[in-house]
């Protein structure tokens, strides 16, 4: 029995089990906690609204700590049902989840609390301790799972990026060092009183603070600068290629599963799904949107992976489901669309334009042998109708 609510609460608090009404609301509402304790933190810094609803913040932030606290609790309790074999042992798996990330976030959210009645902390520090709540957001956001997987993958490339920024502040902090020593030995002491200027410099910043006089510091400053712009650049350019690969992959991958659920492409190999997967668009489309208008040319086909579409072919429109397609008689035929078609459900679709259907056919000689047969029989049922 213990075992059984052990897996329950785990699929209720993991994100990825949340598929139920009641898990969701779960995380619905500790994300409106987090943002309100971020709120409250805030407006908790202003001294008027601090002294005149200090009793309702205090109490509020009791109820916050609690149910923390109760989650973080749960998450350890329930961590040795994860998938991940790692935290199966009952003391060294929940340990070990204990530290990871996440884990720590959830820890860091609500340690402060309970070190301020162990230790003096300062008012302020203590405020600012606990606005790391609100990286407690990072669970659930997909955004966040996208930018460590960036990180990650760029990892090497921008360490190496990282590298020669650190080089290039080194070398323009002892030249300028060398060449302003002597007419500012204030500002130019030494090489890492030198270094804050290169810093503000490369970053293209410009306090103002610390300037060259001389010639030389001034030439020298200019291409700094310059190297700067272009060497700053390199890390913004290294993490926008990562996001579009990162991006593009994830594209792939849901593509990918979605081509594999239509029957037309069952008998296909895991090659060729994904040689189709990267010709077929993705769409969403609306309930009671007109995905096709007869008369149109016809400039590709549809594939429904989720849905339901009317096909108003008068005088006996019918209806076509998960797993079938629509729009390639026009394009079989080379003219215009034969009739309308209207989605009767929010309906997820794969497009695939007259063109690639064309190589597909080519390329796949069983599969055009199909599709003409379907579209025969397709074409007799509307003629006999």
């Amino acid at each position: 029995m213990i075992k059984t609510f052990r897996k329950r609460t785990h699929d209720l608090l993991e994100i990825g089990y949340n598929e139920g009404s009641f898990s969701k609301a779960i995380d619905y509402g500790l994300i409106v906690l987090i943002s309100l304790n971020v709120v409250a933190i805030i407006l908790e810094s202003i001294a008027s609204l601090s002294e005149e609803f200090e009793q309702q913040f205090g109490m509020f932030e009791l109820i916050s700590v609690a149910i923390f606290t109760l989650e973080y609790l749960a998450r350890v309790w329930v961590s040795v049902e994860s998938k991940n074999g790692k935290f199966r042992r009952p003391i060294l798996g929940r340990i070990r989840y204990m530290l990871t990330p996440l884990a720590l976030i959830d820890l860091m959210v609500i340690l402060p609390f309970y070190l301020s009645f162990i230790i003096g902390i300062d008012l302020r520090i203590l405020r600012i301790l606990r606005l790391l709540r609100i990286l407690k957001l990072t669970r659930y956001s997909g955004a966040w799972a996208t930018f460590t997987a960036v990180l990650h993958g760029q990892r090497r490339t921008l360490f190496m990026s990282a590298f020669l920024m650190f080089i290039l502040l080194i070398l323009s902090a002892s030249l300028m060092y060398a060449i302003e020593h002597e007419a500012q030995p204030n500002a130019f002491a030494d090489i890492p009183s030198a270094m804050w200027w290169s810093l503000v410099t490369l970053t293209t910043v410009g306090y103002g603070d610390v300037t060259p006089v001389t010639d030389y510091g001034k030439i020298l400053g200019g291409i700094v600068t310059i190297l700067g712009l272009a060497m700053y650049a390199l890390p913004a350019a290294i993490l926008a290629s990562g996001f579009m690969q990162e991006l593009s992959k994830r594209q792939f991958v849901v593509t990918w599963s979605m081509v594999a659920k239509v029957p037309f492409f069952a008998r296909l190999n895991a090659e060729k799904i994904a040689e189709i997967a990267a010709l077929l668009k993705p769409s969403t489309i609306p309930p009671r949107y007109t995905i096709i208008r007869k008369g149109e040319v016809a400039d590709c086909m549809y594939f429904i992976v989720s849905g339901d579409v009317e096909v108003d072919l008068p005088p006996n429109p019918f209806h076509l489901k998960s797993g079938e397609y629509f729009g390639e008689l026009g394009i079989l035929n080379q003219g215009q669309r034969l009739a309308n078609v209207i989605s009767i459900t929010e309906c997820q679709l794969l497009i695939l334009e007259a063109r690639d259907l064309n190589y597909l056919l080519e390329d796949n000689p069983d599969l055009a042998e199909e599709l003409k047969k379907l579209a025969k029989r397709r074409l007799a049922a509307d003629t006999n109708n």
